[in-house]
């Protein structure tokens, strides 16, 4: 599925709330297609077969549902967010905005023991930004995306 925005959902309350305000919306939207009075046109467009239109109605839900959750999780103080080709991580309390262009390397930084190996970004200038723990819902996706988005080593 083609979607620009990648999120990396925190370990903490806030990413619990997300996900159930996710699922809540998801849930309260699929009562709604199944109870929901389908047009006539759409009923005679799959001779009458009602299941086929919801079915792919629910499937439809289920793509919106990660936008909503990516959305959702934009919000969230700690949670870094890549949005076509800008980073937004955290950093010292304000959200910095990283042009993907600028990135030149991205790494997992292992932590001592008690804390959780970390992903790193390091721009072309040489600093460098903890962008989340590699065990958070959404980091590996956000870490695939970004090293497609890198430059090859030759």
């Amino acid at each position: 599925m083609f979607i620009r925005l990648r999120a990396a959902r925190p370990e903490d309350w806030t990413g619990k709330l997300s996900d159930f305000l996710v699922g809540l919306v998801f849930l309260s939207a699929s009562v709604a297609v199944l109870l929901a009075r389908l047009p006539d046109a759409w009923v005679e467009a799959v001779d009458g077969r009602r299941w086929i239109i919801r079915a792919g109605l629910i499937v439809l839900l289920l793509w919106l549902n990660q936008w909503v959750g990516n959305l959702i999780r934009t919000v969230l103080p700690r949670a870094p967010y890549l949005f076509g080709r800008t980073l937004t991580v955290r950093e010292r309390g304000r959200r910095v905005r990283l042009p993907v262009r600028e990135i030149a390397r991205i790494y997992v930084e292992p932590r001592p023991p008690g804390e959780r190996d970390t992903f790193v970004v390091a721009l072309k200038n040489g600093e460098t930004y903890d962008l989340c723990p590699i065990a958070w819902q959404g980091a590996a996706r956000l870490y695939a995306r970004l090293a497609r988005a890198l430059p090859r080593p030759r």
